[in-house]
């Protein structure tokens, strides 16, 4: 089984290091951390100083390493394929390095990184890279994905969303999906 899997708070915790970076970038800067997302200015001013540090120091959920381990030991292929973007934040050329360097300091092997692809993208590396099952926080991506044909999970462990089918809370529960659907 070829598996995508979006990484930006599906396998790891980007809005909390965001957060935390936001609330030292506005003492820094003596602004309203609220005002930093909402104003284009402040807010590529923010990334600017800090996604870098942000992409790679952002925190690993519980049970990841293990889950994709065992998911890969089994046979299947992972790709994971993120919104992450060198386009996002010029000051940021190696998003690919990052990612991968992140990746192999938390033991996660992959078989490709596939950046820039959000919506409509996302949905199209999944049918180009043949994805039999895409995981992605993101509802907006899973509403283009399950359009293509493409199955994927949504993933949702701050529980943001009541929703019943395609729906995990943590990684033991992707992998007893994959073992179910094979």
């Amino acid at each position: 089984m070829r598996i995508g899997i979006d990484l930006d708070d599906t396998i790891c915790r980007t809005t909390e290091i965001v957060h935390d970076r936001i609330e030292k970038y506005a003492a820094l800067e003596n602004l309203n951390p609220l005002d930093i997302m909402n104003d284009e200015a402040l807010k590529e001013g923010f990334f600017r100083v800090y996604l870098e540090d942000i992409y790679a120091n952002v925190e690993i959920k519980h049970e990841v390493t293990n889950v994709l381990k065992r998911i890969r030991n089994r046979g299947n292929e992972i790709y994971i394929i993120t919104a992450r973007s060198s386009n996002f934040v010029s000051t940021v050329k190696n998003v690919r390095n990052i990612t991968a360097e992140w990746l192999k300091k938390h033991d996660i092997e992959v078989d490709e990184i596939i950046v820039a692809s959000y919506g409509d993208k996302k949905a199209e590396m999944c049918k180009k890279y043949h994805i039999d099952l895409m995981i992605d926080d993101d509802p907006y991506n899973y509403k283009k994905i399950i359009a293509t044909g493409t199955k994927c999970l949504l993933f949702d462990d701050r529980e943001k969303y009541n929703l019943k089918d395609d729906y995990v809370t943590n990684w033991l529960q992707v992998e007893k999906y994959i073992e179910r659907n094979r």
